[in-house]
């Protein structure tokens, strides 16, 4: 029956629901599960028509029906949350529209602290059971009681989450905070005792909400300690800030904190407050962008000694490309402090300004997810490098930034090091392996990568270090691990839509590692999860450019597993292949790029060219190789030129030559030259022919290569534009070096033969 009253509830029958629910109950009194699933849906009936009206269904139906589950098992735990839960939760939704309803009163709360306090006594539910009891005693306006239950919940979450600091900091500062408004609110204590009371403790309060701080530093001010308001608001511009009233917020204590300066406020930090909220709400303070560089000159010369001076001075250098400005000031910002920003500008500018690569790393002083979050910026900044070698030295120092801030949790978690901050939670700590295992495989250290992932994993549940450690694992060659975690990574994502092209590309990688443990059928297998991915792309033409990426790359391993089967077939058994695959997915660009080489292979060139040009239709542009497209449009021309499309082939050499040459080595640009020399030798274009024969001949120079067939064709193209011209002398000395050589093109002998100086009537073109 329950089954039957559960579906019609979810398909927001709640009418019918109830009607047959309670006509159920009349012969199955004791059935709990029913009768919970009346009181919710009493409550979800009228959800929509206002809190009064919710009001009136907790006290007519949902506590009623609660209390009878009770009554047959005071300990349903369930029970006993909800029936605290839907009328504390709905009294106060009315408070916040200014309708003050109770449904916990002075004459009924023995009864719902009686539950409160049966919740205590199960280890699961303790939490709830401090938190409703603050709650009750909150509402009734029991001050000394809500007190004891705020100090008490305290007391419990010390205990109870003792090894687990970022649980414990979260249980207790919800009850913290509370107890310092209650107190604050209440004058219980004197303002002294409560100001004294809030520096002593502040050091493992945490709290996502930035208005926190900014309240705790209000009452620290009323209480005359700017000490204490300064150490609360530097805390505060930690936080996420996204608000525009806690802009406001921020401006007006950097006003208030001008005033204290006035009247002789002297604390060294108040300069970084100061002058942080100058850089980034300059508007707010009717103030000019560039006002908080010259206000941190000034700091420099009347405070030498203190960091901030110098750390934004730097910034602000360093943001308007002055480096070499920067550098000095950001320098000493960093002897001061070992600030992790001001030592990344710092090596930025160094690396702009004149190509240095960073070299000592400090021991940063930052807490850990500062550390971490310029670890990112780090890496941002390698990702606009070209230089491969300079990038590859910018991932060692990444990496230690990174091992410093995974030093840093550990001593925050395990040691107990460091104020206590929200965003230092293990989520962070988890990402933080992530992107330092990155580190370590990138620079060949798998098993370095491959214990800093599992333990991430430890910290936090989520899927790119699942792909990490994945990552590391197959490329160290640690199959048997790799298959762990891949059907580990299947089990908790595979099923998951959000991660459907995550799962696509390890469906890939699967297939990978059974290939290198030697599987039967593997090509078989490869061949159906690419025609998989193939029909799916079909499909679904509209595929993000993010996740097509994932598809992309499934794809490509996929197809290199079966190019390694078939490159070892003989030619017509991988055309039938590519052939076929060509005609079912027209759109796919992998058969085309095989096609276009088994044709060059067969010398068919109107097909390579047409393979060719439908590869780079289908090959999206913000996924194609710069090696790939050159060698494609090599093809082209290469295509056009033995079919005698020399204008067409001329065409695409020009628009494209500057790309091949940045794209192609020596040994394969030489060969994208010598094609471009004989095209316009065809076209009888002396100056262009002569101008790529030397481009050619220079890079042959420059890489002391000798005299092969490749530069005698050139200098047999030079010959014949030289001739054609007029120049009858330099072609034939051209044409004695070509013959000097052993085994020369006989077509040497030909033109030699042929080759004779223009008679009087050849200029009037007879």
């Amino acid at each position: 029956m329950y089954e039957n009253l559960e579906q019609l509830f979810y398909r927001g029958d709640l009418e019918q629901c109830i009607a047959e629910g309670e006509h159920y109950l009349l012969s199955h009194p004791e059935d709990e599960e029913v009768l919970f699933l009346m009181a919710v849906a009493y409550h979800d009936i009228v959800y929509y028509d206002g809190h009064e009206a919710v009001y009136d269904a907790i006290r007519d139906h949902v506590i009623p029906y609660l209390r009878r589950i009770l009554q047959l098992n005071p300990n349903n735990q369930k029970a006993l949350y909800n029936i605290l839960d839907y009328p504390l939760g709905n009294e106060y939704n009315l408070m916040q529209i200014a309708r003050s309803k109770k449904h916990i009163t002075q004459e009924n709360k023995g009864e719902f602290i009686g539950y409160a306090e049966r919740m205590l006594e199960d280890r699961d539910y303790v939490g709830y059971g401090y938190d409703f009891l603050a709650k009750i005693y909150e509402s009734l306006e029991e001050n000394k009681a809500l007190l004891n239950s705020l100090e008490a919940g305290i007391y419990h979450f010390q205990k109870a989450d003792a090894d687990n600091r970022e649980i414990r900091d979260k249980n207790t500062s919800l009850f913290w905070i509370k107890k310092i408004y209650l107190l604050d609110r209440t004058k219980m204590i004197s303002g002294e005792e409560l100001t004294a009371l809030i520096d002593k403790e502040h050091a493992t309060f945490v709290s996502r909400n930035e208005y926190d701080f900014i309240n705790l530093a209000d009452i620290a001010f009323e209480n005359n300690a700017p000490d204490l308001s300064l150490k609360m608001m530097l805390k505060a511009i930690n936080g996420e800030n996204s608000a525009v009233h806690i802009h406001e917020k921020l401006a007006e204590w950097h006003q208030r904190f001008a005033k204290l300066i006035q009247n002789g406020f002297n604390n060294p930090d108040v300069f970084y407050y100061q002058l942080i909220i100058e850089r980034n709400y300059s508007d707010l303070l009717n103030l000019s962008p560039d006002f908080y560089y010259h206000h941190a000159l000034e700091v420099i010369n009347s405070r030498p000694e203190l960091f901030s001076g110098y750390h934004f001075a730097g910034t602000f250098l360093y943001e308007n490309e002055r480096y070499a400005e920067a550098i000095p000031l950001l320098e000493k910002a960093v002897q001061l402090s070992s600030n992790t920003t001001a030592w990344r500008r710092k090596v930025e500018s160094e690396y702009l300004l004149n190509g240095t690569l960073p070299s000592e790393i400090p021991v940063f002083s930052d807490d850990p997810t500062d550390i971490y979050n310029e670890g990112v910026m780090v890496n941002e900044f390698i990702d606009i490098l070209e230089d491969e070698s300079d990038k590859l030295k910018w991932h060692e120092a990444g990496r230690i930034v990174y091992e410093q801030a995974h030093e840093a949790f550990r001593k925050y978690f395990e040691e107990g090091k460091f104020e206590s901050d929200y965003y230092n939670d293990l989520h962070t700590r988890a990402m933080c392996c992530n992107n330092l295992a990155i580190k370590h495989s990138l620079l060949g250290d798998y098993q370095a990568a491959i214990e800093t992932a599992s333990e991430g994993l430890r910290y936090s549940e989520f899927m790119e270090l699942h792909l990490t450690l994945i990552d590391a694992l197959l490329n160290g060659g640690n199959y048997e691990r790799a298959e762990e975690a891949l059907n580990n990574y299947f089990s908790l994502y595979g099923e998951s839509e959000d991660y459907f092209y995550k799962s696509l590309y390890n469906q890939a990688r699967q297939v990978q590692l059974h290939a290198l443990l030697g599987a039967d059928d593997v090509y078989k297998e490869a061949e159906e999860v690419l025609t998989y991915a193939y029909q799916h792309t079909v499909e679904n033409p509209e595929i993000d450019d993010y996740d097509y990426r994932d598809l992309e790359a499934g794809k490509n391993i996929l197809e290199g597993i079966l190019f390694q089967h078939l490159d070892s077939q003989e030619l017509p058994v991988r055309k039938t292949h590519y052939e076929g695959m060509a005609e079912h997915f027209p759109q796919e660009p992998n058969p085309q790029y095989a096609l276009m080489q088994i044709y060059n292979e067969e010398e068919n060139y109107g097909k390579v060219a047409l393979a060719a040009k439908r590869y780079l239709e289908n090959k999206k542009e913000f996924l194609l190789d710069a090696f790939d497209k050159a060698k494609t449009i090599y093809m082209i021309v290469k295509s056009d030129f033995l079919q005698g499309n020399y204008q067409e082939a001329a065409s695409v050499f020009s628009e494209y030559d500057a790309e091949c040459e940045e794209a192609m080595d020596p040994e394969e640009y030489v060969l994208w030259l010598s094609y471009g020399v004989r095209v316009y030798e065809k076209l009888n274009n002396k100056e262009q022919t002569l101008s790529l024969a030397d481009r050619f001949n220079t890079i042959y120079n420059a890489e002391g290569w000798g005299y092969d067939d490749l530069v005698e064709s050139v200098e047999l193209s030079k010959a014949v534009v030289l001739y054609q011209s007029g120049n009858l002398k330099e072609a034939h000395a051209i044409l004695d070096q070509v013959r000097s050589v052993a085994d020369y093109d006989p077509v040497a002998d030909e033109y030699k033969a042929s080759w004779k100086k223009p008679g009087l009537f050849s200029k009037f073109g007879f």
